[in-house]
């Protein structure tokens, strides 16, 4: 088409090639390139960890809320399997009675890979067991069952509030519940140990800014504020994820 568009002019040729040749010259330089890439850079790395973490909170909540989910499932289903849970055996709290009170109760109806014994490695917990998903279960024996979930496993960073999490089974012949941690015979000890001028807590476990700020100075309470907010990991949540 350029040709013919020269032979019905009378332009010389090599004005039309020298017009032809600069419209074809619409490359980047090296040096345009390279600043390109470097904005770039400079987007990913300030963008990256927002979208890291926003991902983290998705995929702890959605692994919080399968296994409470779950647990209570397992309840009910143990209930009708053996009796109700207010007739459940109480385990003591060494790592053979809690194996055999998890294998009667719960084991059931887990997809679960692999239990360990003694290991104390997950918050002080004596009997460990190990989901197909990569997450751990510890148990151990108080005032009631308690249950450490890690929602990553042997993966850092493995602290309370941040990727550990802490349930009960309380084991009193009246209720017997799986729940959040929300017990509140420890909120005298913890006011006790407030500073001055620290606002006191209060035994409203359904009171979220009360929980909020529980959750704060004891990590156990986390589960509970987690639970209000439905598993959802808020932008007030007091760890980073």
């Amino acid at each position: 088409p350029f040709k013919l568009l020269y032979k019905r002019s009378y332009i010389p040729y090599y004005v039309y090639m020298e017009v032809f040749m600069r419209t074809k010259s619409f490359g980047f330089t090296l040096a345009e390139v390279l600043i390109t890439l470097g904005i770039i850079g400079i987007v990913a790395a300030m963008t990256l960890p927002a979208l890291t973490a926003k991902y983290k909170k998705k995929e702890y909540s959605t692994r919080i809320k399968k296994f409470y989910s779950i647990m209570l499932q397992a309840r009910q289903r143990s209930t009708v399997d053996n009796e109700d849970p207010i007739y459940w055996d109480t385990p003591d709290n060494n790592a053979d009675s809690l194996e055999s009170w998890w294998n009667k109760y719960y084991a059931p109806y887990f997809s679960v890979l692999k239990t360990e014994k003694n290991a104390n490695k997950l918050a002080g917990c004596i009997f460990l067991v190990y989901f197909t998903d990569g997450s751990i279960l510890g148990l151990s024996k108080g005032g009631a069952v308690n249950l450490w979930y890690d929602v990553n496993g042997d993966i850092a960073p493995n602290v309370g509030g941040k990727d550990r999490f802490f349930f009960i089974q309380t084991i009193d012949g009246k209720k017997n519940m799986f729940t959040p941690y929300n017990w509140t015979a420890d909120i005298d000890s913890t006011n006790d140990k407030l500073e001055d001028g620290e606002e006191p807590f209060t035994k409203n476990m359904t009171d979220r800014n009360n929980v909020l700020r529980l959750c704060a100075k004891n990590s156990m309470h986390c589960s509970q504020l987690l639970f209000l907010d439905g598993w959802e990991f808020k932008d007030d949540y007091p760890f980073n994820i």
